[in-house]
């Protein structure tokens, strides 16, 4: 007869263990994977009807005994599907992209016997690594892939079902009026030192009065730039293509169209025909594009404004391109658009609206 054996580690349950002689006369021992006592005695049933039978003892209907993690992973991303997702291929390539650091940790583990404090364990080494935000994210993922499991009826448990996430860090980084035109004045002061500063000032604006990511900034191309019409063709970012993989159009507040306009007629020539190189090489190539990978720092700029370093200097831009936007009587779903957000909850994040413009607007209500 085997037996079933509830396994311990200090006082917190582990799990259901089976032990049984195999149809080959060795002894085994395998985690159950089942949540309970029944559950694990119903397997072992079952497992000793196939010795008797005289075959190996894992039940042929547990197509998860044999899986990793990873290979768990890679048959949800093949068959998962679900009306909210617009696009099935760009979903894949993202959530490949979210579950790779976790992979490298518990891809190569046998899915039969991952327990809540392996996923605990994960946990603790992401928030190590990665900012709060972005580990959550990567839990929320792979917790979807058990979910899947369990609902497929490959597993009987969603491991991570019991772990705590990190709390979702509220990341309020942006500038009011009187603190984005110290910035530009900032920026300018720079233009006068050398080429570079030039750069620079005509990036700021393009954050702070388009809303521009850093990526969008620095693969800006003259051709997508309308200054007869205002208006900017967002199309691609330094890399590739835009974060949404999608093209958006953004009108121009006269201000940024006058400064592009000034900025044309001295900014230096490059083959890919750039709104803001930073360097050169001798074919007139912009050497960022190919060499530089990381931004350009806008800390000194920030700084040189008497203004505190925000954590991602160059999103605060876009963040407070959004924030002025909302206060200045531009509406959410104008924004949504402006931005290239799929989703308006997305972009509710960024209409940070103050105390002092809440109480404004509150007064203007009349019955």
């Amino acid at each position: 007869m085997g037996e079933i054996i509830k396994r311990m580690k200090g006082e917190r349950f582990v799990g259901w263990y089976l032990r049984w002689v195999d149809a080959d006369g060795k002894r085994k021992q395998r985690a159950s994977g089942q949540p309970t006592y029944a559950e694990a005695k119903r397997m072992l049933v079952e497992i000793e009807a196939r010795v008797v039978r005289g075959k190996m003892g894992v039940p042929e209907r547990d197509k998860a005994t044999t899986l990793s993690v990873g290979e768990l992973t890679e048959q949800y991303l093949r068959e998962y599907d679900s009306p909210r997702i617009r696009d099935l291929e760009r979903w894949v390539v993202k959530q490949r992209q979210i579950l790779r650091p976790v992979l490298d940790e518990i891809g190569a583990l046998p899915v039969v016997g991952f327990d809540a404090g392996q996923a605990e364990r994960l946990r603790n080494k992401l928030m190590r690594r990665y900012a709060a935000n972005t580990a959550r994210t990567q839990l929320t993922s792979i917790s979807a892939v058990f979910v899947w499991a369990t609902r497929k009826r490959l597993l009987a448990s969603n491991p991570f079902r019991e772990v705590k996430r990190p709390n979702r860090e509220s990341r309020i980084e942006f500038l009011s009026g009187q603190d984005a035109r110290k910035l530009l004045d900032a920026a300018d002061r720079e233009t006068s030192r050398n080429r570079r500063g030039g750069v620079l000032a005509i990036a700021t604006r393009l954050g702070l009065f388009a809303g521009l990511r850093a990526g969008e900034i620095f693969g800006l191309r003259w051709r997508d730039c309308d200054l007869e019409r205002g208006v900017l063709t967002v199309s691609k970012s330094y890399k590739n293509e835009t974060k949404s993989g999608k093209t958006r159009n953004v009108p121009m507040p006269d201000e940024l169209a006058e400064a592009l306009r000034h900025w044309k007629s001295v900014c230096p020539p490059t083959r890919e025909n750039v709104v803001c190189p930073l360097s050169q090489d001798k074919t007139g190539t912009c050497g960022w594009h190919q060499t530089q990978r990381r931004r350009p720092e806008l800390t000194n700029v920030y700084r040189a404004a008497g203004l505190p370093v925000p954590g991602a200097p160059w999103h605060c831009l876009r963040h407070s391109y959004a924030s002025l936007f909302v206060q200045s009587g531009g509406s959410i779903v104008t924004l949504q658009k402006l931005l290239g957000h799929s989703d308006i909850k997305t972009t509710m994040v960024y209409a940070h609206l103050t105390d002092a413009f809440v109480i404004s607007e509150v007064k203007k209500l009349r019955i």
